[in-house]
């Protein structure tokens, strides 16, 4: 019986590191974990990677947005929280991404973008202004103020 539990309990955690060595699943986890209730679920698509940066697009009780998260090696933290501007490469240059990987992720989220609906873009584009939060939320400890509870 110990045996039976120990090979579960390694199965278990060999899951759960591949879960984090994919992005398309650590993130989502990482932003559900942090902003996700009963009452409010939040949907994350869709999530573009570039080296160690990444854009994920995110719904939540008709409002949305795009965050900016960076790997760390605590994993996924979340940079900033914003709207149209992570589209642009300029904007994320500026922001402190290395040129090749702010192109490779706006040509990314463009290319992810084209098959999504209207109104998830639209929400997407309705967060006003920018929210840094990589002191704050990265480590799971604070909320976000730019997403109205």
């Amino acid at each position: 019986m110990r045996m039976i539990i120990a090979l579960l309990a390694c199965m278990l955690f060999a899951s759960m590191a591949a879960a984090d060595d994919d992005p398309q699943q650590a993130i989502p986890a990482r932003l559900k974990l942090m902003f996700e209730r009963l009452d409010k679920p939040l949907d994350i698509a869709p999530v573009v990677v570039q080296a160690d940066w990444a854009i994920a697009g995110w719904r939540q009780a008709g409002r949305g947005g795009r965050v900016l998260l960076q790997k760390t090696h605590h994993g996924w933290s979340i940079y900033l929280s914003s709207g149209d501007s992570l589209k642009d490469a300029g904007t994320l240059e500026k922001i402190g991404l290395p040129a090749s990987d702010a192109a490779g992720l706006a040509a990314k989220l463009k290319e992810a973008e084209t098959s999504l609906d209207p109104s998830a873009l639209a929400l997407f584009s309705s967060f006003e202004g920018t929210v840094m939060m990589i002191n704050a939320a990265s480590n799971g400890a604070g909320g976000h103020e730019g997403h109205a509870q």
